[in-house]
């Protein structure tokens, strides 16, 4: 019995033995050999996550954002982006950290925003978390505007007058913003010849709700209208060419930018700033259409760099010297000077001035590898 059971089961494994063997003679693929699987090492570094910087459309901000990606990008070996938003995209961004950086904080412009997300630890200031009118000594880490000045501004030469280029004294006597009233005519809107012209922040910053609030306090609304540009580049238009022109016009911007440091300018008198009139303004800016019982100056303050606390504790290298980095006033303005006048890139100008500035810059690095951070940067610009 046991023999019977037993031949038909041989015959089968010979019969399948050979059928193997005529397969793979006629070139049946054989399974693969599985190759062995790259297994990380202690040496293996991490890779290096994207840092996402908050562009508000402004010529000091664009020159940080390509100064600092240079860096960070060809010395740190960090891949970078930018984020083109207003105010209002960063107070969701920079905390729900869509965007990481933002390295022109105007914390006084945004005070009530700012003290609660830092104070939650949701944000976190790389000078340290003081009141946004609170100004540190020039230079400061964390700091990168040592004094953010802004208002509205006339050329000087309507106050003064201007030998040299031919042009007489058209309102001797304006000092202030509520003098304006007096010469409305030499400032007279073309669409609406009854009143004066002003031209306002940029349309979607906190400055252009903040000027509108004012105006509505100060009831310049019936002697004068507000024009709003959309972006910085009309902005920066409508004050440099009526500028060069020698044309009269009152417009509100800030400083240190090219437009005022590298201009004869004047900034317009408002009642001093206080603890009251912010209280007005905050609230008033809440909603359209921006009405405030007290208008006063702009606060004079600082900016700083400001960072969301999550991805700051996951990148304390790139935290490290994003607080060490600081580009004085005067070279700042120059480097917008320079974007327009020799009609250059942002990242032409950055690398101009890294080339230049080598004793700056190499302060802003303090790693322990600070001398192949620096090499590399080395290389980086010497091949441009």
């Amino acid at each position: 019995m046991f023999s019977k059971i037993l031949k038909p089961r041989l015959l089968g494994l010979l019969v399948g033995a050979i059928g193997m063997v005529l397969a793979t003679a006629c070139g049946a693929a054989a399974t693969p050999t599985p190759e062995p699987t790259a297994i990380p090492t202690a040496t293996t570094p991490p890779p290096k996550e994207k840092v996402m910087f908050h562009d508000g459309q402004w010529g000091s901000n664009w020159v940080h954002l390509a100064v600092s990606r240079y860096v960070l990008e060809n010395g740190y070996g960090y891949p970078t982006e930018e984020v083109q938003g207003s105010t209002g995209t960063q107070k969701l961004t920079l905390v729900e950290g869509d965007v990481h950086v933002n390295m022109e904080t105007w914390r006084m412009n945004i005070p009530e925003w700012y003290l609660e997300n830092t104070e939650a630890g949701l944000l976190r200031d790389l000078a340290g978390t003081t009141h946004p009118q609170t100004m540190l000594p020039a230079g400061s880490p964390g700091q990168t505007i040592a004094v953010a000045g802004q208002g509205f501004y006339v050329p000087t030469y309507l106050i003064e007058g201007d030998a040299e280029r031919g042009i007489e004294a058209t309102a001797p006597d304006l000092k202030s913003v509520q003098d304006l009233r007096n010469y409305k005519e030499l400032f007279s809107d073309p669409n609406d010849p009854s009143k004066g012209m002003v031209l306002n922040c940029i349309l979607g910053w906190e400055c252009q709700k903040i000027n509108r609030a004012k105006w509505f306090a100060y009831d310049m609304y019936t002697d004068f209208n507000m024009i709003e540009p959309g972006g910085s580049a009309a902005l920066k238009a409508g004050v440099v060419g009526p500028y060069e022109a020698g044309e009269p016009f009152v417009s509100y911007y800030w400083q240190p930018t090219d437009v005022i440091n590298l201009r004869e300018m004047t900034l317009l008198e408002e009642p001093k700033h206080n603890a009251e009139c912010q209280a007005a303004m905050d609230l008033a800016v809440e909603e359209e259409p921006y009405e405030s019982t007290i208008g006063c100056a702009f606060p004079i303050g600082d900016a700083h760099t400001v960072v969301n606390a999550a991805w700051a504790d996951r990148n304390p290298q790139v935290v490290q010297f994003l607080t060490n980095y600081y580009v004085p006033p005067k070279p700042l303005a120059q480097m917008e000077a320079d974007k327009m006048e020799k009609e250059m890139e942002w990242v032409e100008v950055a690398i101009d001035y890294l080339k230049k500035n080598k004793d700056t810059w190499s302060t802003w690095i303090q790693d322990d590898n600070r001398d192949e951070i620096i090499a590399e940067l080395d290389k980086a610009l010497a091949a441009e």
